[in-house]
């Protein structure tokens, strides 16, 4: 049977001649509703604090479990911004190893070029060095003739005259002309 301090307060005795002494009773009735009394509050006040502590551990439970998840989703995140600052980091180097193949590709190609012209105008250095070559020991053939005739006398390229030299069959004497090919200028053209 459950008591409240009120009831414990309310509660009559019969008196007897020998029985306790009735201020006595009263007092330890009186005394024990009030601890009754207190003892209850505390047991209230004890499981109002418990019900607060339990909302509180509720409350703290749901923030651990969002604070949980933020690190989890949070971690992914830093993962995949990892694999896409790997993924990029290996493009940019691909690109840029790309890039470096098409640039020595084209200079590769560049050189060959230069070395084809290179080649082309030691050719045509050498042509034309050879076509000086020929002028020259035209020249000097010429001026070689031309002193020997200068030697003999001036009347020697008369027709008619005898200074050694070959005649054509019309009288003159023969000479030798200088090479007559195309000028330097048209042989680098061509």
């Amino acid at each position: 049977m459950k008591l409240t301090p009120l009831e414990i307060r309310q509660i009559t005795f019969e008196k007897s001649l020998r029985g306790y002494s009735c201020s006595e009773v009263d007092d330890f009735i009186e005394t024990l509703s009030d601890d009754l009394e207190r003892l209850v509050k505390e047991s209230a006040d004890d499981k109002e604090k418990l019900e607060k502590q339990a909302k509180m551990i509720t409350e703290l439970e749901k923030a651990e479990g969002a604070m949980t998840e933020t690190l989890v989703m949070t971690q992914r995140a830093m993962e995949n911004v990892k694999a896409n600052a790997q993924k990029e980091g290996e493009l940019i180097i691909r690109h840029a190893e790309i890039r470096a193949e098409e640039i020595t590709n084209e200079a590769i190609k560049q050189e060959s070029q230069l070395k084809g012209e290179i080649m082309g105008l030691k050719r045509r250095k050498g042509v034309f060095v050879e076509k000086i070559r020929t002028l020259i020991q035209s020249l000097a053939r010429e001026m070689e003739w031309s002193s020997d005739h200068d030697e003999a006398g001036k009347g020697s390229l008369l027709p008619g005259s005898s200074s050694g030299q070959e005649e054509s069959s019309t009288g003159k004497p023969v000479i030798e002309k200088p090479f007559e090919g195309p000028a330097p200028s048209e042989a680098e053209d061509g």
